[in-house]
């Protein structure tokens, strides 16, 4: 919920003079970002059990979430500067490493403990 805020003030400051609107961002934001933590929950028990049905369904929907918020900025601050757009593109990239790192880091503590 932290990152919530913390991205809507960035949009807010940085974004909106392009056509992107923080208040949209955060409508978008709050739930997917609700919707992550249940999907890769649940992508962690999938993975450590075993149950690649369930893999796919709950990475597809980890995915899905994590991208909608910046796809919302892509299409809509599509009139930023190619340097603004690089700046956003590498910090979404450091997002998705980091929660593939820490999506990682939760499926070897679980297998550990079983």
């Amino acid at each position: 919920m932290l990152y919530t805020f913390v991205a809507t003030y960035v949009v807010w400051k940085t974004l909106t003079k392009y056509g992107a609107h923080w208040f949209i961002y955060f409508i978008i934001d709050l739930p997917t970002s609700w919707f992550y933590g249940i999907a890769t929950s649940r992508l962690v028990v999938a993975v450590v059990k075993r149950r690649l049905h369930e893999v796919n369904k709950w990475g597809w929907l980890a995915a899905i979430n994590f991208a909608l918020p910046q796809f919302y900025i892509l299409y809509y601050a599509h009139n930023a500067s190619r340097q603004t757009l690089l700046i956003f593109a590498l910090i979404i990239g450091g997002l998705a490493i980091t929660s593939a790192y820490t999506l990682w880091l939760q499926i070897k503590k679980s297998r550990k403990s079983q």
